[in-house]
């Protein structure tokens, strides 16, 4: 990402600074200190203000702790007590993302259209027309995440999905009234707008924000693999739900819905403008640790309780 961003700074003839190439390549990695004396006007030049010091010393403090911490093993993370919540979490996300159906709309979009009333003729266009509102919808949540927040977006999100779902599986069933045709049309053009805001693309946003860099490959191992079981399990047996419930195997995807709004809405912190740090924090409790609360005690969690690996060398020591 750092040379496409550097070739495009040389292309547009943008005065940045190399070190807003790096800064811009991996918040998490840190220059060496020989080359920290760009951070300050990159990061200046990058956020557009000039107070960078707190963010800047997040980043350390994150470096820090990663080195102390190494890497941590998909295994590791499953068994590991200071990230549980933000790995249930996750998961749970994941799973709503794909069992909320929104492959079995992709995948049958035509057959749905055309159980709910329109000629054979017209699906192909109404198909497309899907599409381009996704295409259109996931280009405008890049711009409001920040706005309105990423947990506001997938309460929303999954929110329409859910009622969507509901009132697709009335108008299914009430084709026969000449205008509920095109009220399946609105219900499924409707689903993908809340799919395309919140539930498609926060959940990897969500990945980012609340693991260290230590743990947030395994914990992208975890996510994808949920993710593509999910995906693999609605494509193989929508066809047998829809053949043995008719439209009513749109209530399930719904009732997915609903249940991952609620674990959302009690779970999930909201992450928009926070630090690691300060998420780490909103999750201690639950997860059954202590951090400090005051903002220059502050650390991740792997220095206020014992880093894994450091755990398990002196178990090896006291074993030993």
């Amino acid at each position: 990402m750092a040379l496409g961003v550097c070739q495009l700074r040389t292309a547009l003839r943008i005065p940045w600074s190399v070190g807003a190439c790096f800064l811009l390549a991996h918040r998490g990695t840190l220059l060496p200190f020989p080359f920290s004396s760009l951070f300050s006007p990159a990061l200046r030049r990058l956020r557009g203000w000039d107070d960078v010091e707190d963010e800047m010393e997040e980043m350390r403090k994150e470096d820090q702790a990663e080195k102390a911490e190494g890497k941590m093993s998909v295994l590791t993370l499953f068994t590991y007590r200071g990230l549980r919540w933000q790995l249930i979490s996750i998961i749970v996300m994941m799973m709503g993302q794909q069992l909320s159906g929104v492959n079995a709309v992709y995948y049958y979009a035509d057959s749905i259209y055309e159980n709910a009333g329109v000629k054979t003729d017209d699906v192909q266009f109404v198909t497309a027309g899907t599409g381009a509102v996704n295409v259109v919808m996931t280009l405008l949540a890049v711009f409001i995440v920040d706005a309105l927040g990423r947990r506001v977006l997938l309460l929303a999100g999954f929110g329409i999905c859910c009622v969507a779902c509901a009132v697709l599986t009335v108008a299914l069933n009430l084709k026969a009234i000449v205008w509920m045709p095109y009220l399946s049309i609105a219900c499924v053009i409707s689903y993908v707008i809340g799919h395309a805001i919140g539930a498609s693309a926060i959940p990897s946003v969500m990945i980012i924000e609340m693991f260290l860099q230590s743990s947030r490959s395994a914990a992208f191992m975890v996510g994808g693999s949920v993710h593509w079981l999910s995906n693999f399990t609605v494509g193989l047996v929508f066809s047998y739900m829809e053949e043995g419930l008719g439209p009513y195997c749109f209530l399930v995807f719904g009732g997915v819905c609903l249940v991952t709004v609620i674990y959302i809405f009690i779970i999930v912190p909201e992450t928009k403008n926070k630090t690691f740090m300060e998420i780490n924090q909103s999750m201690a409790k639950r997860n059954g640790i202590e951090l400090p609360a005051s903002k220059e005690e502050l650390k991740d969690f792997t220095a206020v309780s014992v880093p894994y690996s450091k755990k398990n060398e002196g178990e090896k020591n006291s074993a030993l």
